[in-house]
């Protein structure tokens, strides 16, 4: 087929209206830089025509993944899917589709949703056909109305593959899916490799990113529409597991080997990531409530309730500060909120170079370190002489038995605890703030008078 009517015909069958990718408005300093691989210039596609029935088979085994997670939704009228089987029963030459063998031997769509999903929705009985030009006899009638002849004919027809192995180094497989999907919205790093990087890190950053404080920290609804909040779990994961001194080549790089690397990671480890992504999301709430991880958009006049904040969550930002909880207490984190938040305030107004750094070329190596050592410093120097949280949190059996031996009375509504079991023995000073776990700061409660204490008891 020749190049310019391979282009005519992707015109008649892609979404018509361009859609505008969002992303730089709602995400700052996302910089990965380009991706460096030292693979074969050349990448190896093998070339299949197969029958709209073997796909339509290979769909209905589930072994084509013909809709994943990372795809645009089917936005095809009605009018252009007709036109699509009207083509395959007139021999017109369709844009081929492109797949990626997985490892699991199926089949995932890099480029050709579209037309697969219509054909199997056909198939499926599930439109009838419209504004057809030529087979204008066809209008009306869904594939089970078609006779015999005319259903075979389009069982038969075929459709040209180009088909991407499994084998294929992640670099050249991130590159491929990257350049060959041509729909109206052009995938994401992240949409990219929701789909590449398949295992039980994958799904643990989909469940992260959903954490109620996650999101609430966030303060960033539009980030969840195009996986930009799938993007900070993935770096924060990234750099806590591996830390800024292994991202020696560029960001997307570092990020593409910590997936490959660690996609099936043991659920020893799944727990590990998972208590930091809480302690560092705590932390962070603690310390910036809604407006963390963003820049100002002017020198003057910033306040914590919004104020001159940039609306834009910075990416380069939160990699720094969020992962750099994960290595202090949180007592110290919580005693200390009101110092680290002013620290920030002032490295922001002050370092002209750090802010810089986070703002441009963010993936560079050298401005990357710059940025984490920066910040490092100044919250270790911040939380040195802060004492942590008593390593003992929870009372013993044998203490609460003790003191209700002793007095029977809820020291929050003052009246009689009936039976032990119904007594809790807490902290009189709140243990994340520094209240230490002994006898001295211990108190006796009904048990569901201490769960209605709250947090500013």
């Amino acid at each position: 087929m020749a190049e310019n009517e391979k282009t005519t015909m992707e015109d008649d069958y892609e979404d018509e209206d361009e859609v505008v990718d969002e992303q730089d408005k709602i995400l700052e300093g996302g910089d990965e830089g380009d991706l460096n691989t030292s693979s074969p210039s050349t990448v190896s596609l093998e070339k299949a025509d197969r029958s709209l029935s073997e796909f339509k088979r290979w769909f209905d085994e589930s072994d084509l993944v013909l809709n994943p997670e990372w795809q645009r939704n089917y936005v095809w009228s009605r009018r252009q899917a007709s036109k699509l089987i009207e083509s395959f029963l007139l021999n017109i030459p369709v844009p081929v589709v492109y797949l990626s063998r997985t490892e699991d031997k199926k089949y995932e769509v890099i480029d050709g949703l579209q037309r697969l999903k219509t054909v199997f929705d056909f198939f499926n009985d599930e439109f009838s056909l419209t504004g057809l030009d030529i087979r204008k006899d066809l209008n009306g009638k869904k594939f089970k109305a078609l006779d015999s002849t005319t259903q075979r004919e389009l069982r038969n027809s075929t459709l040209r593959s180009f088909e991407l192995s499994s084998d294929t180094d992640p670099n050249i497989h991130f590159i491929v899916f990257e350049r060959l999907n041509t729909g109206g919205t052009k995938l994401n790093e992240m949409e990219i490799r929701n789909c590449i990087f398949r295992g039980n890190v994958n799904s643990l950053i989909k469940e992260l990113a959903s954490n109620a404080d996650f999101v609430k920290c966030l303060n960033q609804p539009a980030l969840q529409k195009r996986m930009n909040d799938r993007a900070l779990v993935l770096r924060f994961l990234a750099f806590y597991e591996r830390t800024y001194h292994k991202c020696q080549q560029q960001l997307k790089q570092f990020l593409n080997e910590f997936l490959e690397t660690y996609r099936n990671p043991t659920e020893q480890k799944i727990r590990e990531y998972r208590r930091a992504f809480e302690h560092c999301t705590r932390s962070s709430l603690t310390v910036f409530g809604e407006y963390g991880f963003r820049l100002r958009n002017e020198p003057r006049n910033i306040s914590k309730s919004g104020g001159e904040w940039s609306t834009r969550i910075n990416a380069a930002v939160f990699q720094c500060i969020f992962t750099s909880f994960a290595n202090h207490d949180l007592g110290q984190i919580t005693r200390s909120a009101d110092r680290i938040y002013e620290d920030y305030l002032d490295l922001i107004a002050t370092d002209n170079y750090w802010v810089d750094c986070v703002r441009r070329a963010t993936a560079e190596r050298t401005r990357l370190a710059h940025v984490f050592n920066t910040w490092q410093e100044r919250l270790r120097r911040v939380l040195e002489d802060v004492p942590s949280n008593d390593s003992q949190r929870i009372f013993s059996k044998q203490l609460k038995k003790q003191m209700f031996d002793q007095s029977k009375t809820c020291s929050i509504c003052e009246n009689e605890i009936k039976l032990l079991d119904d007594a809790v023995l807490d902290h009189e000073k709140h243990y994340w703030r520094g209240g230490t776990t002994v006898p001295e700061n211990a108190r006796l409660a009904h048990r569901f008078c201490n769960l209605s204490r709250g947090s500013t008891d």
